[in-house]
């Protein structure tokens, strides 16, 4: 009977497995320009044309405000409500997190950050020489950093947003128990403050959102106090669909955009491969097909499949509301869906339903 590091070593192996083969297929394919994307019939991209409109069909009618579908970079089908476009800003909610990992990967490539066994104590001095220094950023980036985040704000903070998350109480040692803690990502935007010495949103701009030319992203903050004065406090971003599919394209392509690595091959594998045995449907800040693990919600911690009926490599960035990009590596597809709180399970019936509407590679 095969064993959690097992199930952990299976997962890990697809992920590489399709992540390789996307960087490969990275080199010499096609790329949106900086303000041209081409499209394809989906008949042409070798999808079928009714499945993939019905897939469609049931998910506008399900909430959604945008949907877009990618394959082989190239747009094979988009749909938005009445008053909205291409062009239009919807706040991602959680799908930030996955934008935010590919930051820490970039810091680490230049040299701003050792490593994910680095302390975040380094980065937070109010946990230096106290059980939280034990605390690495790989913990922040897995939701296993153990600490208490009941009576947590997640919105509308008035305060210092960091020194309030970093004075949460240990209630675990890090690495021991895995549940989904937004305050604990929210350490990380300044985290990256910190160690690029950039503030978080010029960081962004320079190293991942001005390169893969998301132009309709800005980021959501708000003005808080500090004992030192005015603070920055920061919470999701607002994106355009078309803006959501770069960075599904990005991801798709092992990290790459056009003749640019942004991020290392190496940390993008592993920021969609599962990340510990705990919950082996999260890697680091991204949710994982490859393995059963749980969700983010309460009702969700059953272990099951976060995207039943689709490939095994899929993986994604979502977030509240049903914001997401969900990417499925062997079937060269991205697919986008922004809107408000659809049904249980419609974002895993969405995109299992365009994978298989997707009749040859």
């Amino acid at each position: 009977m095969p064993t959690r590091r097992d199930l952990l070593a299976t997962g890990a192996g697809l992920a590489a497995a399709a992540a390789s083969g996307a960087e490969a297929a990275a080199r010499g394919a096609y790329w949106p320009g900086a303000s041209d994307w081409a499209k394809a019939a989906p008949g042409e991209a070798g999808m079928d044309p009714a499945r993939l409109s019905a897939a469609l069909d049931a998910a506008m009618a399900d909430r959604s405000v945008g949907l877009l579908v990618l394959r082989g970079g190239r747009i094979v089908a988009e749909r938005y409500a009445q008053g909205t476009g291409p062009a239009s800003p919807h706040q991602i909610a959680s799908a930030a997190k996955s934008v935010v990992s590919v930051l820490v990967g970039v810091a680490i490539d230049e040299g701003r950050i050792r490593g994910l066994e680095q302390s975040a104590a380094d980065f937070i001095p109010a946990w230096r020489g106290t059980p939280k220094a034990a605390i690495t950023l790989r913990h922040l980036l897995t939701m296993t950093s153990g600490l208490d985040i009941r009576g947590l704000k997640v919105r509308g903070i008035t305060g210092d947003q960091f020194a309030l998350d970093a004075a949460a109480p240990q209630i675990a040692p890090p690495g021991t128990v895995w549940a989904y803690a937004t305050p604990m990502f929210h350490l990380l935007y300044h985290v990256l403050e910190r160690a690029t010495g950039e503030p978080f949103q010029a960081f962004a701009q320079r190293t991942l959102i001005g390169p893969l030319g998301m132009a309709d992203t800005t980021w959501v903050t708000g003005a808080g106090q500090g004992a030192m004065g005015p603070v920055t406090n920061y919470y999701t971003a607002s994106c355009s669909a078309r803006d959501l599919a770069r960075f599904g394209l990005f991801a798709l392509r092992g990290g790459r955009w056009n003749d640019r690595q942004l991020v290392s091959a190496a940390y993008m594998r592993a920021a969609v491969s599962p990340s510990q045995a705990l919950n082996p449907a999260y890697g680091l800040l991204w949710w994982e097909n490859a393995e059963p693990g749980r969700g983010a919600a309460p009702s969700e911690q059953a272990p099951h499949y976060i995207f039943e009926g689709a490939p095994r490599d899929a993986f994604a960035a979502l977030g509240a509301g049903g914001q997401a990009v969900m990417v499925a590596p062997s079937r060269d597809l991205v697919v986008i869906r922004q809107g408000y709180a659809p049904a249980p399970a419609m974002l895993a019936t969405l995109l299992a339903a365009v994978c298989a509407s997707a009749t040859r590679a």
